[in-house]
């Protein structure tokens, strides 16, 4: 089983591939990739004879064909702005794991199920902790319920650890940004960084946090029927009032504009203001028979960026040593996920749980 890593030598990158070497007894077994070769070739002898570097570059579409001869999997740590590289690889009967977070990319990838399953293949999407852990949280609770109304969670970042320059991008450009969000049968849309609510976060205390674009929010209102909200704040509660303060009174987007976004994210990717722990809240109301419920977990600890390849990694060797279906699937819809958690328990991030009895007149309808 060789398993190739675009974009491996960065942070969630270097987390896979050392996952996957200690898993493998296949020589050759990891192969990381990057369009600088001496980065790629670097980051794999830090992890032994299993694992190999090679340059590639996505934009490169006549290397597809010989980047993915005999690659059985592709783990991708790369945002895309087309699916050209994710068509190559279910064309070729390379599975496909994704770590992006971009629900309009997610969108895309969608439509090429029939793609994916002609080509006996498997790409799993929102694969990360929100998307990814979020979704588990989610769909573990929803089904100790017999019906669910809604679901909300909570993201806590860490400031102080060393976001890639796509990442911080990735949370700027949105912050302030109007996007779609589905209330009572209907799309309304709200803005990035708005509508302040109260959320409990394990080691951190009661935290304001706001609207926020994130990818699970929209998949699992596609998937399991059910509206859902998702909001964000920082460990840093200084920059958190800053960053809503701006874009309440509108300054954000034009402070952006006058330095610049690209200046903005190398100033961001650079600066440390807070420490590198994170939690994440999901709350579950629905109803168990007869009885309303709000049930609640919550996952912490150090690291978010390791948390989402050590997701990206276990989903790696679920689907090369499980049999899971052709086509293109959310994590929470093909995977189980207890064995998922239980990797995260044992690398030291804390689950908890809990559960509220709620009064009530009506039973809630069960979802369709």
């Amino acid at each position: 089983m060789t398993t190739l890593i675009v974009g491996g030598y960065g942070s969630v990158g270097r987390t896979i591939a050392e996952d996957l070497a200690t898993a493998s007894d296949d020589a050759n077994a990891v192969i990381i990739a990057g369009r600088d070769e001496t980065k790629a070739n670097a980051v794999a002898s830090e992890f032994g004879d299993n694992v190999s570097g090679i340059a590639f570059d996505l934009e490169e579409t006549d290397s597809y064909a010989r980047i993915l001869k005999d690659v059985d999997q592709v783990v991708m740590c790369v945002d895309q702005s087309g699916t050209a590289f994710v068509e190559a690889c279910l064309e070729s009967g390379a599975d496909y794991v994704d770590v992006t977070a971009s629900d309009e990319f997610f969108r895309q990838v969608e439509q090429l199920d029939d793609l994916a399953r002609d080509g006996d293949a498997t790409a799993v999407l929102s694969v990360g902790l929100a998307p990814g852990v979020t979704n588990l949280l989610a769909k573990l609770m929803a089904d100790q319920l017999s019906s669910v109304s809604d679901i909300q969670i909570g993201v806590l970042l860490g400031l102080g650890e060393a976001f890639g320059p796509a990442a911080s991008r990735w949370t700027l450009e949105r912050i302030s940004r109007e996007f779609a969000v589905p209330t009572a049968g209907h799309s309304g849309s709200i803005r990035g960084f708005s509508n302040p609510v109260p959320v409990e976060f394990p080691r951190y205390g009661q935290r304001w946090a706001y609207s926020f674009d994130f990818a699970d929010q929209h998949v699992l209102h596609r998937t399991l029927n059910v509206p859902a909200r998702t909001h964000l704040c920082f460990d840093s509660r200084g920059v958190t009032s800053a960053v809503y303060g701006l874009s309440w009174v509108g300054l954000y987007r034009p402070a952006v504009e006058a330095i610049g976004l690209d200046r903005l994210t190398d100033l961001v990717s650079t600066l440390s203001v807070g420490g590198d722990g994170f939690a994440v809240t999901v709350e579950v109301d629905g109803q168990q028979n007869s009885t309303a419920k709000t049930l609640m977990t919550a996952i912490d600890g150090r690291e978010q960026s390791r948390v989402t390849g050590i997701v990206a990694a276990t989903v790696a060797l679920a689907i090369r040593d499980t049999a899971v279906p052709d086509g293109v699937h959310h994590i929470h819809e093909i995977l189980d996920p207890e064995p998922i958690l239980d990797v995260l328990r044992k690398q030291g991030y804390r689950l908890t749980n809990s559960e509220q009895v709620r009064e009530t007149r009506e039973p809630v309808p069960p979802n369709p």
